[in-house]
């Protein structure tokens, strides 16, 4: 007995070849990146936490949303290009705005699919790489300036943008600190192995096939708890979850989200989340 719904969306007519080749292509370093010297742009996250948590904190493991509290942007549609690492980083920079700037920016995710050298545009990408070119590149420009025409060819081409919008730094969260770093620094940018199974979630807790390996970029944006009937115990039993938002589009899902089961302190990552795991810093 599943905990999640199904139904058939816009992802009906893509084989698995198609749906995985457009849908499920980040890249990620492999086990032995904490062997390669640190960015020069990675902050420490020990140095992060503490200039963000207030001292007397104390952290509630049970609930945060940042989509009651301001700090998540509208859900975005990657449409037929692999760019969710442009999304899911560029996502959580915007966050990152709404939350210590009190107001709504949009970013260009197509400035990242045509710009950024360190990537592939729609033929997938890194988190890191997404946020060192986006530094390395002066900022991101505003989403009117620099509209996403999805995997229509076009060249880079900063000189349409009237501003860019810069972050300083992002520092990686450590594994068993996820519910720490959400509720004080904001939405995660995160890797995730996801299925085939995904494309037809609408809602409820995902407990469907997993991926083989991370292939996927998505913004981890809260966690909450739901009692919930075990039919095998006959108990009621309290049920944690994370909160993720996808770049599918607001007719994917539970509103363009998904919720997948983890545990009180967050330990639990269902489907390899946050293998890679990342927070902007605007400064």
């Amino acid at each position: 007995n599943s905990l999640y719904k199904r139904g058939m969306n816009k992802f009906g007519d893509l084989s698995p070849e198609e749906f995985r080749s457009k849908y499920l292509n980040l890249k990620t370093h492999g086990p032995f990146k904490t062997l390669s010297p640190p960015v020069s742009y990675e902050a420490n996250y020990e140095d992060v936490i503490k200039k963000y948590k207030p001292a007397d904190a104390k952290l509630d493991r049970i609930a945060y949303d940042w989509r009651l509290h301001g700090g998540v942007t509208p859900v975005k549609d990657q449409a037929l290009c692999g760019s969710c690492w442009a999304f899911s980083s560029v996502g959580s920079v915007e966050s990152q705005y709404a939350i210590r700037k009190k107001a709504l920016f949009l970013f260009s995710e197509q400035e990242l699919v045509d710009c950024s050298v360190k990537n592939n545009g729609c033929y997938g990408g890194y988190i890191t790489n997404a946020f060192d070119d986006m530094i390395d590149l002066g900022g991101l420009c505003s989403q009117d300036d620099y509209p996403y025409v999805s995997n229509l060819p076009e060249t880079c081409n900063l000189k349409r943008c009237n501003e860019r919008y810069t972050i300083k730094s992002y520092v990686s969260i450590p594994d068993d600190k996820f519910k720490e770093a959400l509720r004080y620094l904001g939405p995660i940018s995160i890797s995730i192995a996801a299925s085939d199974d995904f494309a037809f979630y609408r809602g409820g807790f995902y407990d469907g096939e997993c991926g083989a390996a991370p292939n996927h970029a998505v913004i981890l944006v809260g966690y909450g708890m739901k009692d919930i009937y075990n039919e095998d115990t006959g108990r009621m039993e309290k049920f944690y979850y994370y909160i993720i938002k996808n770049s599918w589009g607001s007719d994917w899902g539970e509103g363009g989200y998904i919720n997948l089961e983890t545990d009180e302190n967050g330990y639990k990552k269902t489907c390899s989340i946050g293998t890679e795991a990342y927070v902007p810093l605007l400064e």
